[in-house]
This record gives structure tokens, sequence and C-alpha cells, in this order.
């Protein structure tokens, strides 16, 4: 069942995912008069599809990809249905910027849906810690639990016993406590921890242990949280998609300056789908959107990329025509265009058999 659930989420956030950045090209292209003859979800054989007034609705057997056929494009020439149409509902009868607008609008869809759905977990489940030493869970089995330490507790004052000295507790990085700052190499201290509790001062005389991995001692406590303001919602939403961007452009910067290095690092459909299932099996609701934001300006920023057949290519075209005042030869797009997609698919094949032998090796 629960494999089940797992694919049902993976379509559902690949799907998302594809439809908005398709969505995107579609709208533009119809805002600015282009005749679009399909609008796909998938590639490969047909399973269903609607005729609308213009456009053909159609979806395919694999969900890696999708696309709009509009007008104009190099592989739409013999495209029958697009044969008398006027020039002015073509790609080639806009403007320049009109035509980087729609080669960009599914780029930006892809970033609209990875903030709206960023936004909408902030708000909803959003948290940020508070500012005092308050405890927020305490670990099983730690010194806090084993000497009373209690959720909401508010930690004042740590004196050292061997030492003598007192620390004054403002927020909770006072608690994280170090033997370079103690001065000391002891494996355990003697503690005396002062909280704050029901608005009553208490004094918990507690043993800690030197953890190595914390690289301090440890009291086995999780800092106390609260939940986003609108402000903060918004401004936590900038910061995840720029680390998310940032993140993204240099990887991609190390797959051209350290090529084999990085691609065996890569993931293709089987590496997001082990992803997506380990997210969703933790059942947290919160995680599955964020895996889908971060997806979204993945794909997104990778359509960018200047390789023929990706949204950056023809954005790369529509600007050399504007410059040399006329159009390249369309045999010419089109072969680079077969290159591009096949080099991609090249590179999907190869990250899918990595995908495979991490899975399975």
């Amino acid at each position: 069942m629960q494999t089940i659930i797992n694919i049902i989420v993976f379509l559902l956030i690949l799907g998302s995912i594809i439809i908005i950045h398709e969505l995107g090209h579609f709208l533009a292209a119809k805002f600015f008069g282009v005749y679009c003859g399909q609008f796909s979800i998938g590639f490969g054989p047909k399973l269903w599809s609607k005729k609308g007034k213009e456009t053909e609705y159609e979806i395919r057997a694999l969900p890696f990809g999708g696309f709009v056929a509009m007008a104009g494009e190099e592989d739409q020439a013999d495209n029958e249905d697009m044969q008398d149409l006027p020039v002015e509902r073509t790609l080639k009868g806009i403007k320049t910027y009109q035509k980087v607008i729609i080669f960009l609008a599914g780029v930006f869809m892809n970033f609209v849906l990875a903030f709206v759905v960023t936004l909408g977990v902030n708000v909803f489940a959003g948290q940020l810690p508070v500012n005092v030493a308050q405890i927020g869970q305490i670990e099983a089995n730690s010194p806090a639990a084993q000497y009373g330490l209690e959720k909401d507790d508010v930690i004042q004052q740590i004196q050292i016993v061997e030492t003598g000295e007192s620390i004054l507790v403002s927020n909770f990085e006072d608690v994280h406590l170090t033997q370079d700052t103690l001065k000391t190499k002891a494996n355990t201290l003697n503690m005396k921890i002062t909280v704050l509790r029901d608005n009553q001062k208490k004094v918990i005389d507690m043993k800690v242990p030197y953890n190595v991995e914390a690289s301090r001692y440890s009291l086995g406590i999780q800092q106390a949280t609260r939940d986003m303001n609108i402000a903060e919602a918004f401004q936590y939403t900038f910061i995840s998609l720029k680390s998310m961007s940032v993140a993204i452009f240099a990887a991609l910067g190390q797959l051209v300056t350290k090529f084999s290095e990085t691609v065996t690092q890569l993931s293709g459909p089987a590496g997001i789908y082990q992803i997506t299932a380990q997210v969703t099996e933790t059942g947290q609701i919160a995680y599955v959107l964020n895996l889908l934001a971060l997806l979204s300006v993945n794909i997104g920023i990778f359509n960018l990329m200047p390789i023929p057949g990706l949204d950056g290519c023809q954005v790369l075209f529509a600007i050399v025509e504007k410059m040399i005042g006329r159009e390249l030869p369309e045999k010419l797009k089109l072969t680079l265009q077969m290159i591009g997609l096949g080099l991609v698919l090249l590179l999907m094949v190869f990250v899918t058999y990595q995908d495979i032998l991490r899975i399975f090796g």
C-alpha cells in the first residue's frame, strides 16, 4: 500500500511541475495570439486526449516532460493544421520580446509554483526558534530526561560545580557549552541548572557528559519554536528560493567545470522517485511540499541552460535572430534541437543507470 502511495505522490509532484511549466508557455502564447495545436503532458503514446476550440489537450504514457505545439516552431513545419495560418498567429509573426516571454514563461511558472508552495508551508506550518532558551523537546534517555528538566522550562543560568563558573543564559546558543569555552577536558561535568517553570525558579543538579559528535556538553534538549507571522513567512520564502537557486546554479556550474566528478552525483527519475518515497514515508505534508518546491526550481533553472531543445536556447535563438536581422535556417535549428534533446536523453539514461546502481548496488 505504501508503494502505491509513493507512486501516486511521485506522479502528482512530477505532473504538477510539468503542467505548470507547459501552462506558462501555453498561456503566454495564447496571450500573444500564437496558435497552439497541442498541449501535452508526457511523451509517447496518447492515453487521453480532448479537442478544444483550437488546442488538443493530451496525457501521454511517459510522464517525464511535456510540450506545447506552437505554430512557427521548427518541428511543426509539416503539421497540416498549421499550414494556412496568418503569420501573425505564429512565432514568426510576433516580436522578439514576445517570443522571449513565451519561452521563459514556463520557467517563470516553475518559480511561481515554488513560491506559492513554500509560502503556504511557511504560513501554515513555518516555525522559528523563540528568543529565549526555552525547552521545546527533551530527548529520550538524555541527562535532561534523567534529572527532571521539562518541556517549556526556560533556562536562565548554568553553574559549573567543578570551576564555580556561572553562566547567565539569554538564548539557546548559551546552552551549547564546549570544552574550549569552559577551558576543561573533563568527560562529565556537574552542573546546577536554574530554570523558570510556571513563573517559579527551580535549580536542578545534573551530571552532563561530553558529546564528541556534537562537540559540546549535551543536555539532550531541543529549542522551543513559534509560528511564523505573515511578514516572516514571506521573508523566509524568498530566503528559501534564493538558497535553492544558488545551490542549483552552483551544481550546474560544477557540471560544466567538473563534469566527470559531478555527473555521477546527479539523480534522474529513479533517484527522484526514491527521494520522494523517503519523504512521503515520513508522513509530513510540509516535507513533501518542500520537495515539490525544490524540484520545481530545479527543473525551471535546468530549462534555462543554453542547450538546444531547452527554453534557454530558444531565447538565445530569438536574440541572435534579432541581432542579425533574419531567421536562422530552420534545418539548422531543428538539427541543433534534435542533437540537444538527444544529449539530454543520454544524460537522463546515464543518471538513471547511476540511480539504479545506488538503489540496488
